[in-house]
């Protein structure tokens, strides 16, 4: 009998050896994947820290203690990343590509339709008086209403914006010069037009859901922003050992990182500076600046009715109406008679001190005026496009040629400053050149990191199944830091609020309770 019990007491020794030198071997495989995935090698499990429980028990001594596991802060950020990622970079792509071609919407349009919206600019040459344009336009198209004028400077040409009869409008185009007409376009038929309206809605206009979809994309991108920085710092020393070991994807992921820093910086000041035009943040601040007596638009001596939608009725592209100066009010002219001229408004503009060359709105009805606007909204080279300090309109009376009202930056509101200044910078006006060649490296360095990104996970993923997100939980609910900022950043971003809770409404309610989700998602 004994003989086969020690027999036996052999073959366990083997088998426990042999399982040792297994789980030794898979240990190995699971620190060198962890290294490629970006995790501390010594995390045994994404989303927990190595604990005693993990290691066997030293010889001789009671059974390892338990201990509590405790977060895996690098991993639980970066599934926050992974999956805010999946909104944001669909949006953020289009935004910068439809961005970059709306900066440069003057060589855009003008080199898609050649002789139009360009012309040549004799030497010594000056431009004729709009008076004499406008002659043109009238004796070239006798039947439509001349709506308003954008006066330009060196080749590009003057730009008068009539009505149609079924009520749209078409730009017709004026050699400044010569005083001939060089052309017609409709908005549709500009680029720089569609770039607009995909930059704002996607060309998902119907009840807002385009705009909402902006939106969302843009309040995420925030949060990835954020979560971006926090695994910055928390991930350089697997990002340098994945680096040194030359595991596949470690330079691109470095290129990323290194990349996402300072463009984080850029993606959260263009964020906030863009919120302002959206539909749910946009029309919320604008209603707590009007109730906290911080309004968006000031006194404006004469003035009974807004702008704005005189503006964009008469503007000639789907671009909406400035903040600020869209909401100022206007002014009505008194009295009857023959009503001056174009040339008179802007002369009277002129001397009051309006920033040149002008767009001007012409009366729209018997009481209407002449609203001179030297503004940054017309890319026609006014002075207000890069110092929007010099904004400034005026609205002068049809009948006896006087000053209606007048409005400009100095009377704008605190808020309305700040957003006029903000969207300059988004637009890359404020700073002239420099802003604009800043702001395309920006694009292109946006458009990398969106690239870039799904590359790296599908490195990552190999033949991984489902979605292969970092498996890891952030403690919100434990932590009263992280849970006041989620809300914080919840009623800030009324969007993204939403969308948050409705993400972990489906995870409670679905997700995890569906063990194929469960897999799928890497849901722990």
């Amino acid at each position: 009998m004994s003989a086969p019990r020690h027999t036996s007491a052999v073959k366990e020794k083997v088998r426990v050896r042999t399982r040792f030198q297994g789980e030794a071997s898979t240990s190995s495989t699971l620190a060198l994947q962890l290294v490629e995935c970006g995790v501390d090698h010594r995390e045994k499990e994404v989303g927990v820290t190595a604990t005693d429980t993990d290691r066997p028990a030293a010889a001789g001594t009671p059974a390892a203690r338990v201990h509590k596991r405790t977060t895996s802060w690098y991993a639980a950020f970066w599934r926050w990343h992974f999956y805010g990622s999946i909104i944001v970079i669909p949006v953020l792509f289009v935004l910068s590509i439809s961005g970059m071609t709306y900066l440069f919407r003057a060589q855009v349009d003008a080199f898609t339709h050649p002789g139009i919206l360009t012309v040549s600019e004799p030497e010594g040459a000056e431009r004729v008086a709009l008076s004499e344009q406008e002659a043109a336009v009238r004796g070239e198209y006798p039947d439509r209403p001349i709506l308003s004028v954008v006066d330009n400077t060196g080749d590009r040409s003057t730009v008068f914006v009539t009505q149609l009869e079924d009520g749209s409008s078409a730009n017709v185009y004026v050699d400044p010069y010569t005083a001939t007409v060089t052309g017609e376009l409709t908005a549709d038929q500009l680029l720089s037009d569609w770039a607009e309206r995909v930059h704002g809605d996607l060309l998902i206009g119907e009840d807002g859901v385009g705009d909402r979809i902006v939106e969302l994309g843009a309040s995420w991108a925030i949060v990835l922003t954020i979560t971006g920085f926090i695994i910055f710092f928390l991930g350089r020393r697997p990002r340098r050992a994945a680096l040194k070991k030359g595991v596949r994807g470690s330079k691109i992921r470095k290129m990323h990182a290194i990349a996402g820093l300072p463009v984080g910086l850029g993606i959260l000041m263009l964020v906030v500076s863009g919120l302002p035009w959206t539909g749910v943040w946009g029309s919320f601040a604008q209603q707590v600046a009007a109730g906290s007596g911080l309004s968006l638009w000031g006194a404006d001596p004469g003035a009974e009715s807004t702008l704005g939608d005189l503006i964009e009725d008469t503007n000639g592209s789907s671009a909406p109406a400035g903040w600020a100066i869209g909401n100022g009010p206007l002014a009505e002219s008194t009295g009857g008679g023959t009503s001056i001229s174009v040339d008179d408004a802007v002369d009277l503009a002129r001397e009051a001190g309006a920033p040149e060359p002008y767009s001007v709105i012409y009366p729209d009805s018997e009481t209407g005026v002449f609203s001179v606007m030297g503004s940054q909204w017309n890319n026609n080279g006014n002075p207000a496009e890069s110092d929007v300090a010099q904004e400034r309109t005026i609205h002068v009376d049809q009948y006896s040629g006087q000053i209606a009202g007048e409005y400009g930056y100095d009377d704008y509101s605190a808020t309305a400053k700040v957003v006029s200044q903000g969207i300059a910078l988004h637009e890359g006006r404020r700073f002239g050149p420099v802003n604009m060649i800043l702001t395309t490296l920006f694009c292109f360095a946006v458009i990398f990191l969106c690239v870039s990104g799904p590359i790296m996970w599908w490195t990552r993923r190999a033949s991984a199944s489902g979605l292969a997100a970092p498996r890891a939980a952030l403690p919100v609910w434990g932590n009263w830091i992280l849970l006041i900022a989620m809300i914080a950043l919840g009623v800030f971003l009324p969007v993204f609020g939403l969308s948050l809770i409705l993400v972990l409404a489906l995870d409670q309610l679905l997700v995890r309770r569906v063990p194929r989700l469960k897999r799928f998602f890497g849901t722990v």
